[in-house]
């Protein structure tokens, strides 16, 4: 039997270890083979107006491809779309189509599409299109042969429907809650190996200071949790048709 499959869908480089590295690090523990797709190669990620986006581009994408290696994932693709600058369209669909029937995941594992997820969040709008459309080609191009044919016929990428469920990670979490204990300094070597993002930023701190609180706040005695929306596609079992006397 094949190995159970999850992918990840981001829009920046980093958005998957701060958002859910703990729990992608349990499932690879478990045997589950997790490839990572990221949109933007977090080109305009820094406060240098000098800065040649490519040459940054290229130095994010070295980080993120060492930090899902500290994770146990050997399989990143870069779509390379401009940071920033991301639109939702038939582009960006066809795109994440592609990558949906190539991997055809059982697990999906995308961001939150919202644009005010909390009272203190403003969600950025590559996030918010890459999520949009990421949720979108599960129920459109990514299912369906007629939609972008082109994928069929001259690619041999055949419309995947066996989708079993889809994890929704961000700043507003979910009441599925994991246990990242284990994982946790897994999850915070990843995160800094993002070393042009948290430079001197005591983010170990910072980010035990935040999934303990989320694990408090959702009621369990974990020392860490990640938290997730997540939609299931798995129809119940019906129960069995008695017959004869009771």
């Amino acid at each position: 039997m094949s190995k159970r499959r999850a992918l990840v869908i981001s829009a920046h480089p980093d958005d998957i270890e701060f958002g859910c590295a703990g729990t992608i690090c349990r499932w690879v523990d478990d045997g589950w083979d997790v490839r990572y797709v990221i949109t933007t190669s977090g080109q305009k990620g820094v406060q240098d107006a000098r800065q040649d986006p490519d040459a940054f581009g290229r130095l994010r994408e070295q980080e993120s491809t060492r930090a899902a290696e500290i994770c146990g994932v050997s399989d990143v693709t870069f779509l390379r779309y401009m940071d920033s600058e991301v639109v939702y369209g038939p582009a960006l669909l066809k795109d994440l189509a592609r990558q949906f029937r190539r991997h055809r995941p059982h697990r999906l594992v995308v961001m939150d599409p919202q644009s005010l997820p909390t009272d203190m969040f403003v969600n950025h709008p590559d996030h918010r299109f890459v999520a949009q459309a990421s949720l979108d080609i599960t129920v459109t191009s990514g299912t369906t042969a007629a939609i972008f044919p082109e994928l069929v016929l001259e690619e041999g990428l055949e419309p995947w429907r066996e989708l079993e469920e889809t994890w929704i990670f961000g700043p507003a979490g979910g009441p599925t809650v994991v246990d990242v204990t284990a994982t946790i300094e897994r999850k915070l070597d990843a995160l800094q190996a993002h070393v042009s993002q948290v430079g001197e930023w005591d983010v170990r701190t910072f980010m035990k200071q935040r999934l303990a609180e989320r694990a408090r706040d959702a009621g369990y005695d974990y020392d860490y949790a990640e938290s997730f929306r997540v939609l299931s596609y798995r129809r119940p079992q019906p129960e069995p048709v008695r017959t004869g006397a009771a």
